[in-house]
């Protein structure tokens, strides 16, 4: 495990995007700053528009049903967000919690749901409040993934139902290179002005390579059942679209 001052964190400190360990909060919270206005039309075209279909039935056979209170941690520009809030209902909520204050303007222009500026690893919400808990492709970006699950232990309520969907590192040679070359190739044509820019082309770099060092499935799981989840497992479409799935005991 890739322990830090008795932190568990997602993945090794890359140089080539920030000096010191200390500055990775200050860059991603920048590089998702810079990018919050392009981010829809780029993931569109990153994932050629197969995450709304993805997104919404990963929600589904992950047991959200209508009525229950959803927190989307990590909302970003609302995608995970705007899928629970078709399934949960009138009678349901949906609240979008995300460290970027750019991504939160994106996603107060499209939903109208409650938007709060805060951290995975403190959540501003009392214990026992949320159904179910979201969290789509930022596990890679929090500062200590036990500080993190153990947050979304406490404000799950009894039997409440964690769905992080995240990106691995594929463990098929062929699946592996495929993928590699499909980066370079989305850096090179996201990097080009109009249809993204410098930044852009960032962060798709700081994608792949967060992908590529990020800590394995086995970490991840064993992690969940530390802090206390069960039930916790994974599955993997591709040999890289993941789904992890945990439960709150009952007591």
């Amino acid at each position: 495990m890739l322990q830090t001052d008795e932190k568990l964190v997602p993945h090794p400190h890359l140089k080539q995007f920030y000096e010191d360990e200390s500055q990775r909060e200050e860059f991603v919270n920048r590089i998702f700053d810079d990018t919050a206005s392009k981010y829809d039309p780029i993931n569109n075209l990153f994932s050629l528009g197969s995450g709304i279909w993805y997104r919404k039935q990963a929600l589904i056979r992950s047991g959200l049903t209508s009525e229950m209170d959803v927190l989307d941690v990590a909302t970003g520009t609302g995608l995970v967000a705007e899928k629970a809030l078709s399934i949960v209902g009138s009678k349901g909520s949906v609240m979008g919690l995300d460290r970027s204050f750019n991504m939160l303007t994106e996603v107060g222009d499209k939903l109208d749901i409650p938007l709060i500026h805060g951290d995975a690893n403190v959540l501003p919400f009392a214990n026992n409040s949320f159904h179910f808990l979201t969290m789509g492709y930022a596990l890679r970006h929090v500062d200590d993934l036990k500080g993190t699950f153990k947050e979304y232990f406490r404000v799950l309520k009894p039997g409440g139902i964690l769905l992080i969907l995240e990106l691995m590192r594929p463990t098929n040679k062929i699946i592996y290179r495929m993928v590699q070359l499909y980066f370079r190739l989305m850096v090179a044509l996201i990097s080009i002005p109009g249809i993204g820019g410098k930044n852009e082309g960032m962060l798709i770099k700081y994608y792949w390579d967060t992908i590529d060092k990020f800590v394995g499935s086995n970490i991840i799981i064993n992690t969940l059942y530390e802090t206390g989840f069960e039930e916790a497992k994974s599955h993997q479409i591709f040999n890289f679209f993941t789904k992890f799935t945990a439960i709150k005991p009952q007591s």
